[in-house]
């Protein structure tokens, strides 16, 4: 999809950080937003920010674990602009403890979110695109949708369950003309360890490797693998490289990962 002006993009969890990014940045390209988060008023902040520069943008509050829910604004959505031309799944949480002290509601929430969130909304608009044979999708994962991390499997889990629908997906639909894209950033500066209970002191080791990443950087991201049809985006290139490795020699880089206490939890 090289040109994206005059496309309705949908973007779910708008409301900051990556997810109000990835918007200005499409928004800047062109595109006409639907924005969609839990709290309305980040919603509204955001599309003032898009307003400001000129940009066209609606707003839809949404839990977007209750998925039918989803399911309807989606719909409705597709009434209201005539069609979906890009989806980006970003919406997603999740806490960084061991399971054994995880409550039944934090081991939920990240398969409800962004898993099943994401799942529900392809599901929802690739029907349209299908007929149209154009479109394009962003799931956003992160490493751990790579790595079998401890002290975060709920979490894991599901990224890597984003990971394996984004692949198949991609391989479902390319050939259909629609174009969907696995985004994986490192650390990205927003604010979600702060929300989500969860903190990279369990991997000190791990977080001094990588440099943090501003959620601009994810925006240029997704619109680069949009309107180049990228199938999979792992950035910084430091963290391309060491999931290539791990994906080629998994024993080894494991051995490593324990060997050099990377995997070790300071807590």
């Amino acid at each position: 999809m090289k040109v994206l002006k005059n496309k309705i993009a949908v973007v779910t969890g708008a409301s900051q950080g990556i997810g109000r990014a990835i918007s200005i940045s499409l928004s800047k390209e062109g595109c006409t937003l639907a924005l969609i988060a839990r709290g309305k008023e980040g919603l509204d902040k955001v599309a003032n920010e898009i307003l400001a520069f000129g940009g066209k943008v609606e707003v839809f509050p949404c839990d977007v674990s209750d998925f039918k829910k989803v399911a309807e604004i989606l719909k409705n959505i597709e009434t209201q602009f005539g069609q979906i031309d890009i989806l980006v799944n970003n919406a997603g949480l999740g806490t960084f403890k061991p399971l054994d002290i995880t409550s039944f509601e934090e081991t939920i929430q990240p398969v409800m979110l962004p898993l099943g969130s994401a799942m529900v909304a392809c599901q929802t608009v690739i029907k349209g695109m299908i007929n149209r044979k154009s479109g394009h999708i962003v799931n956003l994962t992160s490493p751990a949708g790579y790595f079998p991390l401890p002290n975060m499997v709920p979490y894991t889990a599901a990224r890597y369950a984003i990971v394996g629908m984004s692949l198949a997906l991609y391989e479902e639909l390319h050939d259909k003309g629609i174009g969907v894209s696995l985004l994986c950033p490192g650390h990205v500066n927003t604010g979600y360890f702060e929300r989500n209970d969860a903190s990279m002191d369990w991997y000190p080791k791990i977080a001094k490797m990588f440099p943090t990443i501003e959620p601009e950087v994810v925006g240029a991201k997704a619109v680069y693998a949009i309107k180049n049809d990228k199938r999979e985006v792992i950035f910084p290139t430091i963290l391309w490289f060491i999931v290539r490795y791990f994906q080629t020699f998994p024993a080894s880089s494991l051995w490593f990962l324990k060997f050099t206490g990377l995997f070790k939890s300071s807590k």
